[in-house]
This record gives structure tokens, C-alpha cells and sequence, in this order.
């Protein structure tokens, strides 16, 4: 899945603006997750500075940040940013946190506005990232049970 590749690659640029230093196989990675996503020759955006190219996916993520908690469609994936669509609005520079849910792991990703479109109602939305990303693993301890929460969240 391309966010865990986006994860991974955050994570490991994480570890070096941390200063702990990367083994052989980690600088393997990194190298090969950059060549993945390095831009054509005819790309005319790389030409503004944009460091890698983004793939397309379409995932529902929840957008959290101040008095923000939306579900929006996330468009876009690259190791420099996202771009979503269905936003709210994001001011250039304001931070949020982007949930992405896969399985049992569930992806949190810091990010801050770059730029924003009209979309409609909602605005569209790209977010470069920042920081280390999280990964948490979810565990049931018993067997769910449908409640009222659940009917909510599917109604969203």
C-alpha cells in the first residue's frame, strides 16, 4: 500500500533529522522509495521545486486539527505530501493530522497547508508533511459488538 511505503520513508528521514543514523539496508530503502517516486523529465511541476511526484489512490481518512475533525478523500500520496479533497479549510501553514486506516493499523500523519483550491461546497486541499509519522496496531480484546457508535460513524 502506498502510505505504508510513505510511512516507512518518513519514518526513516525522521530517524536521521534525529540524528540516530540509518543502517546499510535503511539507506537502501530510502534510495529506493526516492527513485520510485522521482519525477519525469517532462513533469512541469518539478520544475517549482517539488521534490517527488505523487501516485493517485482514493481513500477515506479523518483530517484532525484545530476545531477540525472531518472525514475527507485522500487523492494524492507522495514522501513530501498529500493532497485531499472534501476539506474544510486549511489556512497555508496551519497544522493537522491525517488518520489513514488500513486493517488493523491505523497511520497518523503530521502535516501543514500549502495550498488550496474551491471544490465544490468543500475545498481541495495540499498538505506537505512534517515530523514523524505513527503507527498503531489495534488489538481487540473481545469480540466487537454493533452499538450506536458504530451506526454513526457508518452514517458519516
Amino acid at each position: 500500500m502506498l502510505v505504508e511505503i510513505v510511512f516507512q520513508y518518513r519514518t526513516l528521514i525522521g530517524k536521521c533529522d534525529l540524528g540516530v543514523g540509518l543502517e546499510w539496508d535503511e539507506i537502501e530503502q530510502i534510495s529506493a522509495i526516492e527513485g520510485a517516486f522521482a519525477p519525469s523529465e517532462d513533469d512541469q511541476r518539478m520544475k517549482s521545486g517539488r521534490k517527488f511526484r505523487r501516485e493517485a489512490i482514493k481513500l477515506d481518512v479523518i483530517m484532525r486539527g484545530d476545531r477540525i475533525h472531518d472525514r475527507v478523500e485522500l487523492v494524492e500520496v507522495g514522501p513530501g505530501g498529500f493532497v485531499v479533497r472534501h476539506a474544510p479549510f486549511v489556512a497555508r501553514g496551519e497544522q493537522v493530522e491525517i488518520q489513514v486506516e488500513d486493517g488493523d493499523k491505523s497511520y497518523r500523519f503530521r502535516a501543514q497547508g500549502v495550498w488550496m483550491k474551491d471544490d465544490g461546497d468543500d475545498y481541495k486541499v495540499g498538505l506537505a508533511l512534517i515530523g514523524m509519522p505513527v503507527c498503531l496496531n489495534k488489538v481487540a480484546v473481545s469480540h466487537h459488538e454493533t452499538d450506536a457508535i458504530d451506526e454513526i460513524a457508518a452514517a458519516a
